[in-house]
């Protein structure tokens, strides 16, 4: 017996593929998960939203608004009272050297586009000192810090010696009133040469010569 016919090749059995993995959503992210999404942007504010922060604005504006208009009052008064006391002084300091008369605000100083361009004593020293600052001795009526000021002739001398003021008043009184009560400032002052500031809490003129019965400020 030929032992080429007994041993037959035994035919090769099919190679088995592996088994296939579920294609992962995602292929190609780490670990097969899906890859994450950048956060979507923040939403808009919502009508509730927007109308609570209407709300706390208008109310920081009733509280602010208030505070602001009176402390502008307070600071145009104030402004007002110390502008009058400069007055006062000016004009005590002019009367010293001129006769005991005193003058309009423009003979007070020289140094000012309303200013008299000389001081109104005949040969005062150039070099000597102004009575008062330029932003005072101004052709008046004027206004300054919410107020209208005006210097009101109150007599003048029937004569002057040579040497003093030919303009010179016998007395004076010097007005701030405001310009809109109550947006401006609330009270009106009058300045005499007595020294004395007036003021009138309805804030209307004062009339010169200043009544009786207005109430001093101090």
């Amino acid at each position: 017996m030929n032992h080429s016919d007994s041993i037959r090749p035994v035919p090769d059995s099919p190679m088995k593929s592996p088994p296939s993995r579920p294609t992962a959503q995602g292929a190609g992210s780490p670990r097969g998960r899906a890859p994450r999404r950048p956060p979507s942007a923040a939403a808009g504010f919502t009508l509730i939203e927007l109308l609570i922060v209407i709300a706390i604005i208008g109310v920081i504006a009733g509280i602010a608004i208030p505070q602001l208009l009176r402390a502008r009052l307070s600071a145009n008064e104030a402004q007002a009272i110390g502008d009058s006391r400069a007055v006062i002084a000016a004009q005590q300091t002019y009367a010293a050297s001129n006769c005991g008369f005193f003058a309009d605000l423009t003979n007070l100083c020289r140094n000012g586009a309303d200013c008299g361009g000389a001081i109104g004593i005949p040969n005062y020293p150039a070099t000597a000192p102004e009575f008062i600052g330029a932003d005072l001795g101004r052709t008046s009526p004027y206004v300054k810090s919410g107020y209208n000021r005006t210097l009101t002739p109150n007599g003048t001398p029937t004569s002057v010696p040579a040497h003093c003021d030919p303009d010179s008043l016998l007395d004076y009184c010097y007005h701030a009133e405001p310009a809109d009560v109550g947006r401006t400032g609330v009270r009106s002052f009058s300045a005499t040469s007595a020294g004395a500031i007036y003021n009138n809490p309805a804030g209307t003129a004062i009339a010169c010569p200043v009544p009786a019965a207005t109430a001093f400020l101090e």
